[in-house]
């Protein structure tokens, strides 16, 4: 089935609320530049912010209706006898924790290297005169 198939789409669609973030202050320059500079070039940001509006209008329009695929018939299951029970999903048993600073079982202990600890920077005694 080809996409252009089926319903037409609407041209339009809802209006995103924060559109009108962008459009109201383009209004209200449009009102000011209208009122104080020039009337043309007001309503030329009236028109930018009617184009801002119809824009969100159509990339907000709804998608086509899928066509319905007919639904397959449904089997009708056989009774269970009365003394059975369906079968019970058990979850897995937990995994044992392993204490901390202990390694896994699975590996082998590491031996404990002291570390080579660097020389203390030494320092000048109090009274030392800095020139």
């Amino acid at each position: 089935m080809s996409p252009r198939e089926g319903p037409p789409r609407p041209k339009f669609g809802r209006i995103d609320p924060f559109c009108l973030m962008a459009v109201l202050p383009v209004l209200l320059v449009a009102g000011i530049i209208g009122s104080l500079v020039n009337v043309a070039l007001g309503l030329g940001c009236a028109a930018f912010a009617a184009l801002i509006v119809l824009f969100d209008s159509w990339a907000n329009r709804p998608s086509r209706a899928p066509a319905r695929e007919p639904e397959p018939e449904r089997r009708e299951r056989a009774p269970r006898p009365a003394g059975a029970r369906p079968p019970v999903r058990r979850p897995p048993p937990p995994r044992p924790q392993v204490p901390r600073g202990q390694p896994p079982r699975a590996q082998a202990p590491r031996p404990q290297v002291p570390r080579a600890q660097a020389p203390r920077a030494r320092q000048a005694p109090r009274e030392a005169p800095y020139h």
